[in-house]
Parts: structure tokens; sequence; C-alpha cells
């Protein structure tokens, strides 16, 4: 865990200062929304490399998912879905690198390869504000999805999985689907906590004050998330509306202060995001393994 800048007074660090030769190596490139390329560019080369090949990776399983059961299909859905995280949390570390050459207050520290590591690392999930964050979250979750969904169905506890339209082995289908959801819940929570805690709160911070920069990051954050409506079965709408909404709302709350006690440094509401997300969709599909986002149409993203 590294903190951040809180004073403008502050001696350059040394993750302000490697950022301020990359960006002046450079500065700018047309290819910012191609995950990897201006990473390339700026001297990155591990890690551009990794992002790029996921990106050319999830590209090609999202073109011959859709080929094989159209745009809607959770074959196509997942690995966009894991696209748009990337093309995200990619353009999200760039404007932190470059926050960070500018030593700007309240910018994270972390490299990418800090955060991947962050929901398994002994420091951080030893943290109270994290552990707790992640128990809490999860038990609140479970109530919840029980009152937008009208109860949780387990009629299909047990079952064998579907997968993409076909009934798997559960051998098989148990694991894939925990590969799966590791693989996903990560971009999904850099992605998120990257822009709504990153950028958002921290740039809000520094022009309105922290208090002020906690209550836009979390409002941010919960208003992005009520376009789920959109995708969800018209008769949960407004259930989803009424509780759902407010309660990610209050979620992001609690992610906006685990960043804020801990120095804003983004490890601690990674993690918490990685384990809320994955332990409360590995319930719904041990649950319901017949009816998953894995099973065939995609519906509300995660």
């Amino acid at each position: 865990m590294k903190q951040a800048r809180l004073d403008d007074a502050a001696p350059a660090s040394e993750r302000e200062l490697e950022a301020a030769e990359h960006v002046r190596r450079c500065p700018q490139h047309p290819g910012v929304l191609i995950p990897g390329l201006v990473q390339l560019c700026r001297g990155r080369i591990d890690e551009g490399r990794k992002l790029l090949a996921l990106g050319v990776t999830e590209l090609s399983l999202g073109i011959a998912g859709a080929a094989g059961g159209g745009l809607e299909g959770s074959a196509a859905g997942v690995p966009f879905l894991a696209l748009s995280d990337l093309i995200t949390l990619s353009v999200m570390d760039l404007a932190m690198e470059n926050q960070r050459a500018a030593r700007l207050r309240f910018v994270p520290q972390e490299s990418l390869g800090d955060l991947v590591r962050a929901p398994f690392s002994g420091e951080v999930l030893s943290r109270p504000s994290v552990w707790a964050g992640i128990v809490g979250s999860l038990a609140a979750g479970i109530l919840v999805s029980a009152v937008v969904d009208g109860g949780i169905g387990t009629q299909n506890a047990g079952k064998r999985p579907v997968f993409f339209g076909h009934d798997v082995n559960s051998a098989l289908g148990y694991p894939l689907a925990a590969a799966i959801g590791v693989g996903l819940f990560e971009h999904v929570a850099i992605a998120e906590e990257s822009t709504f805690r990153g950028l958002i709160q921290s740039g809000a911070s520094r022009a309105y004050g922290e208090t002020e920069g906690w209550a836009i990051g979390s409002l941010s954050f919960g208003l992005l998330h009520a376009t789920n409506a959109l995708f969800i079965d018209p008769s949960q709408r407004a259930r989803y509306l009424a509780v759902g909404v407010p309660f990610i709302t209050v979620l992001g709350s609690y992610l906006g202060l685990a960043y804020r006690w801990n120095g804003y440094s983004l490890a601690p509401s990674v993690a918490i995001h990685f384990w809320y997300d994955l332990l409360i969709e590995t319930f719904a599909f041990v649950t319901d393994p017949k009816n998953s986002p894995l099973a065939l149409s995609f519906g509300m993203p995660f």
C-alpha cells in the first residue's frame, strides 16, 4: 500500500518522479482507447504488452461469441464487458499517471500490478476497514438482492450449471465459473475504483474539500449503477431503483471512506469491491447455476 500526496509542499515521491519521466517521454498519443498502447509509448513495456494482449484476447472472444450466439448472449457479453472495463482502467491509469507527474494531491500511487495483487495481499486484507467491509457488504448485499429479486431461489442448487446455453459437467462448470469471475471482477474493481475513487473523489476533494469529494464520488457511483435498470426485467426495475440503487450508493460511500481512511490508497477499495462482487455472484451462481449471467442471455452488468 502506498499513501498519496496529502500536502502540496511534500517532496516528490519515487512514483511521481517516475511518472514525470513517462509522461515526458510520451505526453500525448492518438491510441489512448487501445489498452496498453500509450503505456508502451511511455516505456512501460511489461504493463503495455499485458494490457494489449488482454485487449486482443477479449475482443477476439467477444467477436467469436457474437458470431455463435448473437450480441446479447453471455458468450459475447462477458468478454465485451471485460474489454470495456479494460479500456476504462487503462485510460484511468494514464490519467492518474499524468496527475502524479503534476504532483497533485490525493492521487493514488499504486501501479496496475499493485492493484491486481491488492485483493490477495495480506497487508491489505488484514486491515479492519477491508475485512469488515467485505463481510458487512456481502451480508447486506445478499439481503438487498433477496428484496430486489423477490426472494432467493434455490430450486436449482447443486444442479449442473449452464454456460452459454449448454449444460456443463459440474466438475468443470464450477471451477470455470470461479476462474471467469476472478478475471472479470479484477477488471471491474480496478476500473470502477480508479474512476470513482482515483479520479472523481480525488479530483473533487482537491476542488471542494475531502468530505465534499467523498460525497460526490459516492453519489456518482450510485447514479451510474442506476442505468443497470435498463438491463433487468421491467417487473423488477422499480424495486431495483428504490432499494438496489440506494444500497449501491451506500456501498460506494463505504468504499470512498476506506479510500480516504487509508491515505488515498486504492488497494483497500479495490480489494473490498473485488471480493464483494465475486462473493455475491458466487452465492447467486451456487444457488441457481442454471440462470447465472454466464448461462444464456447477458442481463444486468456487474
